[in-house]
């Protein structure tokens, strides 16, 4: 099967499982956070990112070199496989015990601090079957990595289903997490080994381990960066700060369930991409092609969300505060940006640029810790939010610096203007439409749901007025949608 036949294939595959299993698990996810309420979910939230914070310590990067260097080269995928889960199970089986630990230095009351025990058990599940998972990417099975993900979410939607059904607290909500990270590590390992299997060879280990470092370090510091601002916000603000954390976060899980598109866009292309890492005009051709699919979608999306977040707060998050409409319209802007470094981390790797792209997401953490030390005191959650903007156009102007010196021809910036200016006159019809909904149908929370397919069909006929899809991307959605069903691949 050729390239781009492929590329059809995995897109189709993975963005449809995905948006599917998403779809289910954010209407089963919504309903916990409303039954759970402010408090009790600001308390699983806080467990949450407390474990992802110290857990990714143990991150030693291989999972990513694994499929950095067997996307081109399968000869020795079973050493590189066994080297793998030695490197990846150790750490984290240790870093598990630290994290519980350093739960009870923190001071947190016994609740929380079993919160954190169980969601850690449910992380380290999670990434033994994520490292598994890699083995399909490289053999471009991402079709079967789509099923094993939509029966990871399809297990939380029912435990979720049952947890509000029967009443069951948020400790329930925790071990929800743990049998569903269990049965998708089962079934996944069960899978990947139908392909391969692993072969331990300890001369191996150093050598894996080694080249792999710099990549552990990226996942170190993004992680903290995405978790830590919830872990500040636990001790910086005043009793009852779960409540906060609860608003903060119940916001926040609206905002991630969009990166559902980037993700499989991402991991679709990844094989691809890190298979032409030796070519950098093709690299340049990828990123540009990357830059103009993520920007098609992220521009309206998240204006769409910035305007809509009083109506969306309403209508899926009823039992939470208020406050979570205006942090929700700040983090859309965070949204927007966060799509488009998607496919600019992902350039970075490829073009032999890991180092740096290292040090940015250090500075980017310092950056954030510094900020919110003030930002927090001064502006609470809003503070939080904020600096996840701010930390996320950091990362966005220098990714895209670096890259555009490295790589002749990669273009970023350009891609930008129509989108930007389809939106724009879509942002004013569905603003003008909702609020003309509120006039004539006051009380009817649904009513503005309509301007959604409306503003979406103007966005896309206003782009192909400006002339902004050239033939061969035509051809391309042609091509995609014409795979939905491909068998698969003998790659």
């Amino acid at each position: 099967m050729d390239r781009p036949t492929t590329f059809a294939r995995n897109v189709a595959s993975l963005t449809t499982a995905n948006f599917l299993a998403n779809a289910v698990g954010a209407v089963v996810t919504i309903l916990v956070i409303n039954h759970l309420g402010d408090e009790r979910y600001g308390a699983f939230k806080a467990a949450m990112s407390f474990a992802t914070v110290f857990l990714v310590l143990a991150e030693t990067g291989v999972g990513m070199r694994f499929l950095y260097d067997c996307s081109g080269d399968k000869s020795r995928i079973e050493e590189h496989f066994g080297a793998v889960l030695f490197l990846q199970a150790v750490p984290y089986l240790a870093s598990l015990l630290l994290t519980v630990a350093c739960a009870f230095l923190f001071r947190y009351s016994y609740l929380l601090i079993g919160l954190v025990a169980l969601v850690s058990v449910a992380a380290v599940f999670r990434i033994f079957a994520e490292t598994c998972e890699k083995v399909l990417t490289v053999y471009q099975h991402l079709h079967l990595a789509a099923l094993l993900r939509t029966i990871r979410f399809m297990s939380i939607a029912v435990g979720g289903v049952l947890v509000v059904w029967l009443n069951w607290d948020v400790v329930a909500w925790a071990l929800v997490q743990v049998v569903s990270m269990l049965l998708y590590a089962v079934c996944t390992t069960a899978v990947t080994f139908r392909f391969v299997w692993p072969r331990l060879t300890f001369a191996m280990l150093w050598p894996t381990l080694t080249a792999s470092y710099i990549f552990g370090l990226g996942s170190i510091f993004f992680a903290i960066y995405e978790n830590v601002d919830t872990v500040m916000l636990t001790k910086l603000l005043p009793a009852p700060a779960l409540e906060r954390v609860g608003i903060y976060g119940a916001a926040y899980v609206i905002m991630t369930f969009t990166y559902t598109l980037p993700a499989a866009f991402i991991a679709s292309m990844e094989p691809l991409v890190f298979a032409a890492r030796d070519d950098l005009s093709q690299l340049a051709r990828l990123g540009g092609l990357s830059n103009r699919g993520i920007a098609i979608i992220a521009v309206p999306l998240n204006l769409a969300i910035a305007i809509l977040a009083p109506n969306i707060r309403a209508l899926i998050l009823p039992d939470i505060g208020q406050d979570a409409a205006l942090v929700l319209s700040i983090l859309a802007w965070y949204g927007f940006v966060r799509f488009m470094n998607f496919p600019a981390g992902m350039m970075m790797v490829a073009a032999g640029m890991q180092t740096r792209r290292v040090f940015v997401q250090a500075a980017a953490v310092v950056f954030n810790i510094a900020g919110n030390l003030y930002m927090i005191r001064r502006y609470d959650i809003f503070g939080a939010a904020m600096m996840t903007v701010a930390t996320e156009l950091l990362i966005f102007a220098a990714y895209n610096w670096l890259l555009r010196h490295r790589l002749s021809g990669y273009y970023c910036f350009g891609v930008l203007a129509k989108p930007v200016l389809a939106a724009a006159a879509m942002g004013a019809l569905v603003a003008a439409g909702t609020y003309a909904t509120g006039v004539f149908l006051p009380g009817n929370k649904f009513a503005w749901l309509a301007m959604v397919p409306v503003g979406a069909a103007f966005y896309f006929g206003a782009l192909a007025a400006l002339r902004f899809f050239s033939e061969e991307e035509k051809a391309f959605v042609r091509r995609l949608f014409a795979r939905l069903h491909l068998t698969r691949s003998a790659v």
